[in-house]
């Protein structure tokens, strides 16, 4: 907290619990007694006090305008609340004339503009603006409440619509020729469906969509719902231009818009149908579905090509009628589509029933739609602010992305021999407890499963500081150094976790309501143990899983990605299960003491294999779509940063280089974690470091160990030459001792 806060507290009798719930009252007063308040100073005072910002300007959005507001202008603010259009913006006008719906806003304005030169009016604005009869403008501009019905007059017509796309619709009267409007609104002003839509009849009156600049949840102070910058103007274009507003790709959106030129992300710009365009999400899921049937080469189907029907039912009738081939599809959520009502795992009337015609096989499609793709898709096809559901209509006009019909055999094929070695498996297990004498005959059954080179295989899918721990256990024949490297394993995938998620949210964080946020005991960090990694791995896990469970997009934003399954693998409760065994075991062990024997260390080793096994069930070929990576020389070029990297993937400390391009560019002295195909890797915390090891110059993986007087101690689990480190490195020392 800033002195001017703390002074504004002081003034205002906050602390002695003589709270003002009025934050405008709480302002004015601040003001009036000349504490010089800024606009990032009211946006912190909203924030502290949990309370929606009615109105005020996002910060970005300001800075975005302040960019591309750059003539002079006659400006009109139609519904303003501290005046922050007009100061942040520092818009060159003649003329400005902003309407404050009350008194105090009005009063604020006036302290907070100073000298500036405007008009105020204060009043209804819808109805203000029908009394500004000559008034024209070149810039209108304003943030005006979301979701609040309102209703006024146009040519002789009631209509009831939301405030601010009535705003819109009054304030376009007065815009001039050349003129542009700047709006934030929902998702709701792009549904041409909706009664009383704005947009056409704008339209037939000659104003037009010209962008919408995305603003995703954690934009505004104390709200977790995505908005969009719109802007309208008198020109039109046979196109939307769409991107998502950043800090760091503000001068790219700029660029790309004014050139209206596509961007290879969503994020810096593309060009769409302005009439098909409804959320900047739902096109994300198109593009991203684009992205795999590229990819896997798969072939667009209408769902009308293979359904004979889909059907619902309502809550009291309970069960559909039976109909041989069919696919029960969740209407809501991510649970799994079956083939088989007794399957389902909720309610009846919360699944869509599909009967396929004879040209697919459902057990083919139940499983095709529980993929990455197939889950991407059902996610796009949902509406709803707040509950994603799948409507009927939706789902009937649905394209699917499947293989042609052989490969779909092929991979039915596969699925019955993996339920054989299933079955196999099953019979194994059950007859080593039902016949122990059997053991020679069972050994020599797995034996043909080949299942050493699966594990061979698994662990060159693993990020380096991880692999390299897992291949010296593999490599090695004796019990006791396999138990050990087992348990090095086990303590540096909870510290990879933790730096994973810490280092998402150091990223991101800010756009984070608190309640999704962990907050780190950092004296337990400085002197790290595994049990430290595990508790807070496990504190952070459970923010991250209410936070994906409430909004799942703003958890992607927080990781920089696109798919769900990593963060909810990674957050899982399954795996915090195995380390916390893991954690106990190797307490236990060392609280017994004594010299270990050959049948203790082979008992241990078991154990530790297991909960090996365990894990790498949980999260099985997670990091195959991911790479983690370490830049080299880079260089910008058309908008993108294109860097020589190292992909720290696997067991060989010999890395593949590869040339990558980015969003930003990146540090030489950091790793970053980027999914596979992305733009926007995230930048890893430097808890673990990729350094040439000081006394032998190898390249090693290091972990942070603990911070001491001399320094930082960084530790090698795999490389025995130079196991233990000590560095100096202020960038760590001072993000644990900002913690504190």
């Amino acid at each position: 907290m800033n002195n001017k806060l703390k002074q504004l507290y002081e003034s205002t009798d906050y602390y002695s619990g003589k709270k003002i719930n009025n934050q405008d009252e709480m302002i004015q007063r601040g003001l009036e007694k000349h504490i010089d308040l800024s606009y990032d100073d009211i946006r912190e005072i909203l924030k502290k006090h949990n309370k929606y910002s009615h109105g005020i300007t996002p910060k970005i959005v300001s800075e975005f305008m302040k960019k591309v507001i750059t003539n002079k202008s006659d400006v009109l603010i139609p519904w303003n609340i501290y005046g922050e259009l007009l100061g942040e913006v520092s818009i060159n006008t003649d003329s400005s004339v902003l309407i404050s719906n009350n008194d105090k806003w009005a009063t604020i304005t006036g302290m907070m503009l100073k000298d500036n030169k405007y008009q105020s009016i204060i009043g209804d604005p819808l109805i203000e603006l029908e009394k500004m009869k000559e008034f024209k403008f070149d810039l209108i501009c304003s943030f005006p409440p979301m979701g609040i019905k309102a209703e006024t007059t146009v040519n002789n017509k009631k209509i009831r619509a939301e405030l601010a796309h009535l705003l819109i619709l009054k304030a376009s009267y007065k815009l001039r020729e050349s003129g542009r409007m700047f709006f934030v609104v929902n998702h709701n002003f792009f549904n041409r469906k909706l009664r009383n839509s704005i947009l056409p009849i704008l339209e037939d009156k000659g104003i037009f969509l010209d962008a919408a600049f995305y603003l995703p949840p954690g934009t505004h102070v104390n709200t977790n719902i995505g908005t969009y910058l719109i802007v309208l103007s008198k020109k039109e274009y046979g196109d939307l231009f769409i991107s998502e507003l950043k800090n760091e790709n503000l001068e790219q959106v700029i660029s790309g818009w004014n050139n209206r030129k596509d961007s290879k992300v969503l994020t810096n710009g593309k060009l769409v149908d302005h009439k098909s365009f409804s959320s900047y999400g739902k096109l994300e899921k198109e593009l991203e579905i684009e992205r795999f049937v590229k990819k896997a080469n798969l072939i667009e189907v209408p769902i009308t090509d293979i359904a004979l029907q889909i059907n619902s039912v309502k809550k009291e009738i309970g069960q559909f009628k039976e109909h041989a081939n069919s696919v029960y599809l969740p209407n809501i959520g991510r649970s799994d589509a079956v083939n088989d009502q007794s399957e389902m795992k909720n309610k009846t009337h919360n699944y869509f029933q599909i009967v396929l015609k004879d040209s697919i096989n459902s057990i083919y499609l139940a499983k095709w739609f529980n993929t990455e793709v197939g889950l991407i898709l059902r996610d796009s096809l949902t509406s709803g602010a707040y509950v994603g559901k799948i409507n009927k209509s939706t789902l009937e006009s649905a394209n699917l992305y499947l293989p042609e019909k052989s490969i779909q055999q092929e991979i039915l094929d596969i699925q019955s021999k993996v339920d054989e070695l299933r079955n196999e498996l099953f019979s194994i297990e059950s007859k080593a407890w039902n016949y122990p004498n059997s053991h020679e005959h069972l050994n020599k059954r797995l034996e043909k499963l080949n299942r050493e080179d699966g594990v061979t295989e698994w662990i060159e899918t693993l990020p380096f500081p991880l692999a390299s721990i897992l291949y010296k256990y593999y490599a090695k024949t004796d019990v006791f150094s396999k138990k050990e490297f087992l348990l090095h394993f086990f303590e540096a995938f909870a510290q990879f976790q933790v730096v994973l998620m810490m280092s998402a949210y150091a990223k991101n964080g800010e756009i984070i309501d608190k309640e999704y946020i962990y907050e780190i005991d950092a004296d337990r960090l400085a002197n790290a143990t595994f049990g430290t990694w595990v508790h807070i791995g496990e504190k952070l896990a459970k923010k991250l899983r209410k936070l994906m469970d409430k909004y799942p997009d703003q958890c992607l934003r927080l990781f920089q990605q696109k798919r769900k399954s990593f963060i909810e693998i990674i957050s899982s409760k399954e795996v915090y299960k195995i380390l916390d065994r893991t954690r106990s075991y190797r307490n236990d062990w060392k609280g017994h003491g004594g010299v270990e024997s050959e049948g203790d260390v082979k008992n241990r080793l078991m154990l530790l294999e297991r909960e090996l096994n365990a894990l790498r069930k949980v999260i099985g070929d997670i990091y195959e779509g991911y790479q983690l990576i370490q830049p080299g020389n880079g260089h910008f070029s058309s908008g993108f940063y294109n860097c020589n990297c190292r992909l720290v993937k696997g067991t060989r400390n010999t890395f593949v280089e590869k040339s990558i391009e980015v969003s930003n560019g990146l540090d030489i002295e950091n790793l970053y974690l980027l999914e596979e195909d992305g733009y926007d890797p995230l930048k890893l915390l430097p808890f673990i470091k990729l350094m040439p090891s000081p006394k032998t110059q190898v390249n090693a993986c290091y972990y942070y160990n603990r911070l001491d007087r001399n320094g930082i101690r960084m530790v090698s689990y795999y490389f025995d030459q130079d196991a233990e480190v000590t560095i100096h490195d202020s960038v760590l020392e001072t993000l644990i001792n900002d913690l504190k």
